[in-house]
């Protein structure tokens, strides 16, 4: 292969260096088992792999989820995913379902090696080998926030790069920047994108065969913007709305039912937006000035709360999703064993929120976001488990973290991952080879590829059309 590695690393591969399949600038396939827009992104990545040197054409084939160029045959393995066999006559990639397929078909480009890209004179090759695989998690989403300064392009390679390394998952959270049609002041007049514009971030997350989650916090953040710097993204632009949430502006005022009404109507414009899919993430994290207004303070604030995510619920599950919550209203430090070396996020000590745990609906889906675990350490994600609860687990930016993470999904039997990635999404695209290693194989025996090879793999993926800041990756694309 062309590449030191495939990225992420199959279970099994070999290559045999005795034979070869020899193709030029123009291939046809019979495939079966994906859907148009699949379709067009198996054949964007071939002509991309291929050095823009051989165009894929693509009849309709018969044997499900199948992929097959010339005479080549394949079979899957009781625990296979996908498999793929190569050898002089041709190309089979099968799969177990449309997921599967599409995997090995993002491995399969990986092989392929330039040999002649003169124009008119090319010569192409995969050599002889034969790959068995499967993911050992499930459930492998990524999180991006859509800042006021985060470019359009950004987001489109971190997608690019999510859906090549085979997450199944992207989660966009707008920062008042989503132009909602329910009220103008939910978004920022100068740094926002149209639903246009979003919906080709979805069709192309959809072409990957990724599902995208719409996400809007229904608790804390509710300014929109990074409290470090002092907007609020409705209050600035309209102070008139001020009842909607408490006084600072930071929590939603979960007991005022303009509130509870101005949140469905932003659910029912993204879940039309983002098209059918299983989740909506409601964020719920860090709402330390919960129950301080005149409304909320009336009532017990555990109480308040357990009936506001009660009715939330059930609003999700009608609309035949399924609700994830982080985690840390939901515990509070004092019921865990202290660790000074490994800190816990909880913040279920204000207002007795942690209370609410016991009254929630167990089809409510729990993200643990610990960004201190290391080494095993983990006493959050079992907790959760074992009341019940589908959990995610959620690394940031340190690799250990991000390692033992992946490893506790296995360990403890939770629902899946979520990387996430906040105001570092840029910088974190850098060790995409990593955490996608990480993520499908939960093996502590990762690699991450060097710069320049994923530098590499992201040019491939996407066209800057020769613009400076559309290739590569900076640090930052939110104000620090």
């Amino acid at each position: 292969m062309y590449f030191s590695n495939l990225y992420p690393t199959p279970k099994v591969s070999s290559e045999f260096e005795s034979e070869r399949f020899h193709f030029s600038s123009s291939v046809t396939a019979t495939v079966c088992g994906l859907n148009s827009v699949e379709t067009e992104r198996v054949k964007y990545l071939w002509y991309r792999f291929s050095c823009n040197a051989s165009v894929l054409n693509i009849n309709t084939g018969e044997n499900p989820y199948c992929f097959q160029i010339g005479k080549a045959s394949c079979e899957l393995e009781a625990t296979d995913a996908y498999a793929i066999h190569v050898d002089a006559s041709g190309v089979c990639v099968v799969g177990k379902d449309a997921e599967g397929l599409m995997s090995g078909i993002k491995t399969l480009v990986q092989l392929i090696c330039p040999e002649v890209l003169d124009e008119g004179m090319e010569s192409l090759y995969i050599t002889a080998a034969d790959v068995h695989d499967a993911p050992e998690i499930d459930f492998r989403a990524i999180h991006l926030c859509v800042f006021a300064g985060t470019k359009l392009h950004s987001i489109e390679q971190a997608i690019h790069l999510a859906g090549f390394l085979k997450m199944t998952h992207v989660i966009l959270e707008f920062w008042g920047t989503l132009q909602y049609e329910c009220q103008p002041a939910l978004y920022w007049k100068d740094r926002s994108f149209s639903k246009a514009e979003v919906r080709e971030l979805v069709q192309l997350s959809n072409s990957y065969g990724m599902e995208m989650i719409p996400m809007i916090n229904h608790f804390g953040h509710a300014a929109q913007a990074r409290r470090c710097h002092g907007r609020h993204v409705v209050l600035n632009q309209n102070p008139r709305l001020s009842r909607l949430f408490e006084p600072d502006g930071w929590t939603w005022c979960v007991s005022n039912p303009d509130t509870y009404k101005l949140l469905a109507e932003m659910r029912a414009e993204q879940m039309e937006l983002f098209g059918d899919g299983k989740y909506f993430h409601l964020g719920f994290d860090e709402a330390d000035s919960f129950a301080t207004c005149d409304f909320c303070n009336k009532h017990v604030p555990h109480e308040l709360l357990a009936e506001y995510l009660d009715n939330l619920t059930k609003d999700i599950l009608k609309a035949g999703r399924r609700p994830i919550i982080w985690h840390d209203m939901l515990i509070r430090q004092e019921d865990f064993p202290l660790n000074e070396e490994y800190k816990m996020t909880a913040n279920g000590a204000h207002k007795d929120t942690y209370r609410v745990l016991d009254f929630l609906d167990k089809r409510l889906i729990i993200a643990d976001w610990n960004y201190n675990y290391k080494e095993n350490y983990n006493p959050t994600t079992p907790y959760f488990i074992d009341k019940g609860f589908d959990t995610l687990i959620c690394p940031w930016d340190d690799k250990e973290n991000i390692r033992s993470i992946c490893s506790d999904v296995k360990k403890y039997g939770a629902k899946g991952v979520i990387m996430t990635t906040w105001n570092h999404s840029k910088a974190f695209l850098r060790n995409a080879s990593y955490w996608a290693n990480c993520a499908w194989s939960a093996s502590e025996n990762n690699f991450g590829a060097g710069s320049a090879t994923r530098g590499r793999l992201l040019g491939r993926l996407c066209d800057g059309n020769g613009s400076f800041e559309d290739y590569g990756w900076g640090f930052c694309d939110a104000e620090l």
